[in-house]
């Protein structure tokens, strides 16, 4: 991929700097290799005048579950005005229903409550990590987990 380090630093800046996480690199390992981590899902970034300024990943688990991961969207440009978030959750929809997907899991920080109300709106439902399917690596940074069924 040829923005690996401008999605890394994107990335990176949110979690640490907006929301305080305190995530390194060495804590994501579809951070230090995207395109190896996400050959079977999928990863697309929004961009504006060549910066990026929104990513999301499809990571696959399985026949029929996979992994929303690494939403971001640049602070100023956040909101259903440019509706950037949407316009790349849209894209990673579609991409999980043409793979066959039956699933999508999620996992999301507790204080990201705007993110929270995103997915809702979304379709997505909160369940709990004992549900989660084989596979699934959760950080338990105090996060919620939400899954949302493929139609």
């Amino acid at each position: 991929m040829n923005d690996q380090k401008e999605v890394k630093d994107f990335v990176l800046n949110i979690q640490n700097n907006e929301f305080l996480l305190g995530f390194s690199e060495m804590d994501q390992p579809d951070l230090i290799d995207i395109a190896h981590f996400y050959r079977d899902g999928g990863f697309w970034t929004a961009k504006s005048k060549s910066e990026i300024v929104g990513t999301i990943g499809l990571q696959k688990i399985d026949a029929h579950n996979a992994v929303l991961r690494k939403m971001f969207v640049k602070k100023e440009l956040r909101g259903r005005e440019l509706s950037i978030a949407q316009r790349l959750f849209d894209t990673l929809f579609e991409d999980a229903k043409m793979k066959g997907f039956q699933t999508i899991w999620l996992d999301t920080p507790a204080v990201a409550t705007a993110s929270h109300q995103f997915y809702e709106r979304n379709g997505f439902v909160q369940s709990d990590k004992q549900n989660l399917p084989n596979g699934y690596v959760f950080p338990d940074k105090n996060s919620k987990i939400y899954k949302l069924t493929v139609k």
